[in-house]
């Protein structure tokens, strides 16, 4: 128990420390911006590319690990978009956005520095891996939104322009690149000048505190009237249902080792992304539900991951 309240209490303790910054003012909303923007940016990035580039992810050979997870991740997300429609009522639009809120986890701010925490460095490749599932995910949501966009004359009123905003979104996200970039210069053998490697290494020391202290003062400035009943649907789904089916899929349909079973389950049970607040303010769609979810969610996260890594351990020494 100690042990797991090591690796757990450090995170969601900085997550508070930036939420207090952010609440008592100590940083202005320009300045949790740039915040921010050096995590996603300069940060995590070489940290990703390094971690990648050194790793040989054809040797890992875990297609079972991401198509179990897809499998699950897709399932949780047509159960929130079926609840949206035939519960609360809601447009196509804002299906998407709730079944998005149910299946996407906070997998860089929260769910690669607990991995590390839990696991060391060798934590981050299920995560790394994971995060190449994001170009999916944002592909398909990005078309999805844009259709509805256009479908309600809002937009440009194409299905190539859907797909051309999609491919941006992934094209300008430093995050998905240098996972990507990693993979392939890892996959073509090519080594990692060492001192290109020690800067990169350097750099992304910064990155997981930041990125945690970054998440705590952005959700100090979110808002959370209103759209209860959509936000808890979001929540119930995203740290019950998902990391149980994920454990269902990947021990039972799909059986992967038991270091990527817990990784995976972990991974899921992270709360509600940052994302989806990013692309539900794009869009104009579940602003408030999505504000609420990952300001909840984060809350509750503390006491349901706990929860679980005491119920259900790692299956190597922490």
């Amino acid at each position: 128990m100690a042990s797991i309240l090591d690796a757990v209490v450090p995170l969601f303790a900085v997550i508070f420390a930036g939420y207090l910054a952010g609440r008592t003012r100590m940083l202005g909303e320009d300045a949790v911006r740039g915040l921010n923007r050096f995590v996603f940016t300069f940060a995590m990035p070489p940290m990703l590319f390094r971690l990648m580039a050194t790793t040989d992810v054809t040797a890992l050979g875990q297609g079972r690990f991401l198509f179990g997870y897809f499998w699950a991740e897709l399932m949780v997300f047509l159960t929130g978009a079926i609840l949206g429609g035939l519960v609360l009522r809601q447009g196509f639009a804002a299906m998407v956005m709730q079944g998005f809120g149910s299946s996407f986890s906070n997998g860089v701010l929260i769910a690669l520095p607990l991995l590390i925490s839990l696991h060391g460095e060798q934590g981050a490749v299920p995560a790394l891996l994971l995060f190449t599932l994001d170009v999916v995910m944002f592909s398909a949501i990005t078309t999805m939104l844009e259709a509805a966009r256009a479908r309600e004359g809002a937009g440009a009123g194409s299905a190539m322009a859907a797909v051309r905003t999609s491919g941006l979104a992934i094209l300008r996200n430093p995050i998905i690149m240098s996972t990507l970039l990693g993979i392939l210069w890892g996959i073509a053998g090519l080594p990692v000048p060492s001192l290109v490697s020690k800067t990169f290494g350097f750099l992304g020391q910064a990155g997981p505190p930041a990125a945690l202290f970054a998440l705590g003062a952005t959700l100090a400035f979110r808002r959370v009237r209103g759209s209860v009943g959509s936000a808890s649907v979001m929540v119930a789904l995203k740290l019950a249902i998902h990391p149980a089916l994920v454990f269902l899929t990947l021990t039972l349909l799909v059986p992967v080792e038991p270091f990527w079973v817990h990784s995976a389950v972990v991974f899921a049970a992270c709360p509600v992304g940052a994302n989806v607040y990013v692309f539900a303010q794009h869009y104009g769609v579940q602003v408030t539900a999505a504000s609420a979810a990952i300001l909840v969610s984060t809350g509750l996260a503390m006491l349901t991951i706990t929860a679980l890594l005491v119920g259900y351990p790692p299956p190597v020494p922490l």
